[in-house]
């Protein structure tokens, strides 16, 4: 594993570093890619992008995609976002299906009973008991 970057955890940076036919090799750097930052969403949907960077893998290799690459994963809206290029059909139906799925997977702790709320004006996608935690943590 290349060196720890200060500003990605240490899952992402895991996940990253295994799909480098996704995500680019290491180092990811500010001034090149917004990936330098991780992916800015709760942990609990790492699993999800862990299958579906697996499934683009797999894609990309399948169709020569040789120009793909991941410029940005996060939440926004409290959906799941995945910009990317030099992607196919394929890939953006497969994105489309993760997003799917992550409307309905909390994006704190990862349980399927999740939906989007507002919470104070921050719109999430979480389920019943980790909206009381967080509400609780900015009181």
């Amino acid at each position: 594993m290349a060196s720890r970057n200060h500003y990605i955890t240490v899952e992402a940076q895991r996940i990253m570093e295994r799909f480098p036919e996704v995500y680019g090799p290491p180092p990811w750097s500010i001034k090149k890619t917004s990936l330098a930052w991780g992916f800015a969403c709760g942990e609990g949907w790492y699993p999800l992008i862990e299958r579906l960077s697996a499934d683009l893998a797999d894609i990309i290799r399948e169709d020569g995609l040789t120009r793909f690459r991941a410029q940005q994963v996060k939440q926004k809206l409290g959906e799941l976002r995945f910009y990317e290029c030099g992607g196919n059909e394929r890939t953006a139906y497969r994105i489309a299906q993760a997003q799917m799925e992550a409307a309905k997977t909390c994006e704190h702790c990862g349980t399927r009973s999740a939906q989007k709320k507002s919470l104070g004006g921050w719109l999430t996608t979480t389920c019943d008991a980790c909206a009381v935690r967080l509400l609780r943590s900015r009181s």
